[in-house]
């Protein structure tokens, strides 16, 4: 019960994101589902104007848009304190009105007073004031002052948007329009070719989100002039923890695999209890008859054990709760979870609720009718309980026990071996010893100098600037990109970033095609393409020299590089263009594993020359992937350790039926010692009928085992295939298991004294 409470209380987790706003059921995020070159795909990023088009879809009751911003860094006024590592998004000032994050301080129905706005959650506010009352304070960020004119409570953990402060849309759209804009577009509302925010709406009630996600497309094709591939959908917001944007919904069925488990588990030691009940009852024979012969009613008889069982079954309960609250910590630092066991929440009475009456049902109908319908004058003279419906019962239930342990045992080499895959991929670059700088403004002015300081150190062997601040999930899109040939109402959505000449050679990424850029001007009219993007657009080679329009601005592909992941491992690799225009923000360096030390010193130098107040930071590559794929480590993990339990518990069940089987036999055995039979014949006799019952589980779980993986792998881009041999071994597990458990019981009954066993003859 223990196992299965634990269990149920992380489903519970990972079932309750999001739910805490109010309304939340009519809460969506905007989603865009397209189709390139016949290739299904989908993002959770939108333009921009969709909060334009909201106006007038009479559906919708709000919208917010949020754009996270990579820069960590936020000052005082007097920057005192200037601290790193803060999560920054930029959000509408309807952000509260979508959702109804608490708040602390500030006025809810304005969350900004102006552009020079900030909100902040309370211990953002204490880690700077050291109070939470700072309305009219001001912060620093990216040169500018703001006025903080919110401070909201910290994001509860079960939470799909965590941030740290909150900037307004229109101070980032202020910055879009003074650099130039995209092209046509002057503004973010206007700028239907960058697809870098989120959008979340509220609907009214009764509104129907198929009908809403049609209308934005309708008003999306109108603003373009044209049809269009993208097709926007609305994904309610309680789903997002569990299920992308594109429909993969592979943690959904994690969540839905460790809530069967944790039912199989109950339903085990329900099994277990019944065999262990009824090979106990064989000694109280001669009490119920005796108690019937006296006048006791089966109703009494089934009274009884129902009430014995329920007896065990409390004393179990209050075990179980106190081993639960000890093993809490441990079971959260598994989790990376923030559990918690009150006895004053309804949710974990509703748990125990369902786990206690489910196994109490399961566990004390049977063994109540089998003592309770006791032939008393078989009972009175010692005769065995036999029949056809209790051994085939326990046979039955074994071979249950077993067809659970063996899918348990599948699915835990199947697990284990997709998460080592996807740690061990070949992503196409490489990531070891390679780590990232995020760079002020100051130090991106003189980044010519910087690089060339670095690259002459013996401990860095590369270094490179790109606007790629996250390699493991570049998320900045676009369709504003045209070639000659394009199909007529085609759109590409393309993946972007800025990149200089010494990027690719950094990462060791290989280019299959072309030339690398220059480092000169020249480069201001080059592209760099992927295999998916050349692909998916239609070109045939050569494809060095072929015209390629991106943002309005006319130039060449220049090169093509090998394919590399960029976005989750679930994903496929999609289109990608690298261009030269400007500057990225984050610094690039590869070094040995020897010279860690000294190159990350010799790139702080560097730094603090040029960056002034602004603290240092880096962050390993490699580390970050990890982190990133964390989730699913412990997932596995998890479900490795419940596994074992549940695999343990079952072998308590056979253990279960050899005492049965060895009690019912007791006489035999003794019979065939006193006419000659040695120990390995009696042994052989009794382990036969448990490992055929085996054989049959294996013959039965195996194609359900293949059946529930193949269904948890489809979701996977990259995927191992479920080999023959993992069946081969769970059976060999399970025989083996079967063996250890009936043969030590084989054994105590052949070393057994026969006159012992006979003597009541």
């Amino acid at each position: 019960m223990a196992t299965a409470m634990l269990l149920m209380l992380w489903v519970q987790h990972e079932r309750s994101y999001d739910r805490f706003h109010d309304g939340h059921e009519r809460i969506y995020r905007i989603t865009d589902r397209y189709t390139s070159n016949g290739i299904k795909m989908a993002s959770e990023d939108v333009p921009a104007p969709l909060s334009v088009f909201a106006q007038s879809i009479p559906e919708v009751e709000s919208i917010v848009r949020v754009k996270e911003e990579p820069i960590k860094i936020i000052a005082n006024a007097n920057r005192s304190k200037v601290m790193d590592g803060f999560h920054i998004a930029y959000v509408d000032t309807s952000f509260l009105e979508v959702f109804n994050f608490k708040l602390i301080r500030g006025n809810e129905q304005q969350l900004f007073g102006h552009n020079n706005s900030v909100a902040i959650t309370q211990s953002t506010a204490k880690k700077f004031f050291g109070t939470d009352d700072v309305l009219g304070n001001v912060l620093q960020f990216k040169a500018n002052n703001f006025t903080i004119t919110a401070v909201l409570d910290d994001f509860p953990d079960n939470s799909s948007i965590h941030f740290d402060a909150f900037f307004p849309m229109g101070f980032y759209g202020q910055l879009f329009t003074a650099n130039g804009g995209n092209g046509n577009w002057a503004t973010i509302d206007s700028d239907l070719g960058n697809y870098e925010f989120q959008a979340y709406v509220k609907l009214h009630h009764g509104a129907h989100p198929v009908i809403v996600g049609a209308a934005f497309t309708e008003q999306y094709e109108k603003a373009l002039h044209s049809e269009s591939e993208d097709q926007f959908h609305l994904q309610s917001l309680t789903d997002i923890h569990l299920i992308g944007a594109d429909g993969n919904d592979t943690p959904a069925k994690m969540v839905r695999i460790f809530l069967l488990v944790a039912i199989l588990v109950l339903a085990i030691a329900a099994v277990n209890y019944i065999n262990l009940t009824s090979a106990l009852a064989l000694d109280r024979i001669r009490e119920v008859g005796i108690r019937k012969v006296v006048g006791a009613s089966k109703t009494q008889l089934f009274m009884q054990s129902i009430l014995e069982t329920t007896l065990v079954f409390f004393l179990s309960l209050v075990i179980a709760i106190g081993g639960i609250i000890l093993l809490i910590p441990v079971y959260n630092q598994i989790s990376g979870k923030e559990l918690r066991f009150s006895v004053t929440d309804t949710q974990i009475w509703a748990i125990i609720g369902y786990a206690a009456l489910g196994t109490l049902l399961t566990a004390s109908i049977y063994p109540a009718l089998l003592l309770s319908t006791f032939n008393p004058l078989k009972a009175l003279k010692s005769k065995i309980i036999s029949g056809v419906g209790s051994t085939h019962l326990q046979k039955i239930l074994v071979v249950f026990q077993f067809s659970v342990s063996l899918v348990l045992i599948v699915a835990t080499l199947v697990i284990s071996r997709q998460l080592i895959h996807i740690r061990t991929l070949d992503l196409g670059y490489e990531k070891g010893y390679v780590f990232t700088v995020p760079l002020p403004t100051d130090v991106i002015k003189h980044i010519d100098a910087v690089k060339n300081e670095l690259i002459n150190q013996q401990a860095i062997i590369d270094v490179s600037l790109s606007g790629i601040n996250d390699l493991s999930n570049l998320s900045s899109t676009t369709d504003d990109i045209d070639w000659q040939g394009k199909p007529a109402n085609s759109q590409l959505i393309i993946s972007q970033a800025t990149i200089d000449q010494d990027f690719i050679p950094t990462m060791k990424i290989q280019l299959l095609e072309g030339s690398n850029f220059t480092g000169t001007p020249a480069d201001s009219g080059l592209y760099i393409v992927n295999e998916a993007a050349v692909r998916e657009m239609g070109l045939m080679p050569p494809y060095v020299g072929q015209p390629l329009s991106f943002h309005n601005r006319e130039g060449t592909i220049a090169g093509v590089v090998k394919d590399f992941n960029y976005k989750s491992l679930r994903n496929k690799i999609s289109p990608l263009l690298f261009f030269n225009w400007w500057n990225g923000n984050t610094l690039y360096v590869r070094t040995t594993a020897r010279d860690i030390s000294s190159a990350i010193t010799a790139v702080e130098t560097q730094y603090k020359k040029y960056a002034g107040d602004i603290p240092f930071s880096y962050n390993f590559i490699d580390k970050h992937f990890e982190e990133k794929y964390a989730s699913d480590k412990r997932a596995g993990l998890m479900f490795n350790i419940f596994a074992g339990i549940a695999l343990f518990i079952s072998c308590l069940g056979l253990l279960g039926l050899s005492t049965y089987t060895v009690r019912r036999r007791v006489k035999e055995i003794g019979i065939r010692k006193v006419l000659g039979a040695n120990i390995g014949s009696i042994v052989q006799l009794l382990s036969k009928g448990s490992v055929q019952l085996v054989i049959i589980s294996i013959i039965i779980a195996s194609p359900f085992a293949w059946w529930i993986m193949n269904r948890w792998l489809e979701d996977f881009a990259y995927r191992i295939e479920i080999a023959w041999w993992m069946f081969a071994l769970a059976g060999l597990v399970s025989v083996i298991i079967a063996l250890l458990a009936i043969g030590w019981q084989a054994i105590r009954a052949a070393l057994a004294n026969p006159v012992r066993s006979l003597q009541e003859e």
